[in-house]
């Protein structure tokens, strides 16, 4: 978004120090422009409005994401690979196989593994609440594995991987906002 600076020149002092407040909306070129024209016109900024510039002129760094997040991410995705065995010999052995609710199932794991590399800290509560839920459908599922071993095997095993991804996020640390570090002391 292009900022005329000469809009803001006309500004007062006083309309400018809103460009300096926290969560006000501007865009980070007008946040410059105003403080160019304040500095210019001599203005002392107070220590909050200079903690405040220091976060927001800092560049855009890549967010550094837990080793615990990557190995949960990589179970995930081991566990969608998996899960292509048993979509594939469901497919060829069963005759009323869901090839839609096949790949779907494969795509929301398979997503879900890509975004646990984000560091979100809420996809431990949902994959728990999945884990919760797959239990409770555990007594009706079991003699559907029964009459296809193999797909039984393969869902054993994305389970075990997909626990253990869920045991790695709720180790991994939670992130701490930056704001808090400048605001706290």
């Amino acid at each position: 978004m292009k900022v005329n600076k000469n809009l803001l020149i006309q500004k007062t002092n006083k309309e400018l120090e809103d460009y300096l407040k926290p969560n006000k909306g501007y865009v980070i070129d007008a946040i410059e422009y105003a403080v160019e024209i304040l500095k210019e016109r001599g203005y002392e900024f107070t220590d909050e409005q200079n903690a405040y510039l220091a976060v927001a002129f800092l560049p855009e760094e890549k967010k550094e994401v837990h080793k615990d997040y990557i190995t949960a991410s990589n179970l995930i995705l081991a566990s969608a690979g998996i899960g292509i065995i048993s979509f594939l010999y469901g497919a060829t052995t069963t005759p009323d196989f869901s090839v839609f609710g096949g790949i779907v199932s494969l795509l929301v794991i398979s997503g879900v593994g890509v975004f646990a590399r984000t560091g979100s800290d809420w996809l431990k509560y949902l994959l728990l609440a999945f884990a919760l839920i797959w239990i409770c459908f555990l007594p009706i599922i079991i003699p559907f594995y029964q009459s296809q071993p193999i797909v039984g095997l393969v869902s054993f095993v994305q389970t075990i991987l997909q626990i253990v991804a869920i045991i790695f996020l709720f180790k991994a640390p939670k992130e701490k906002p930056k704001w808090k570090d400048i605001f706290d002391n």
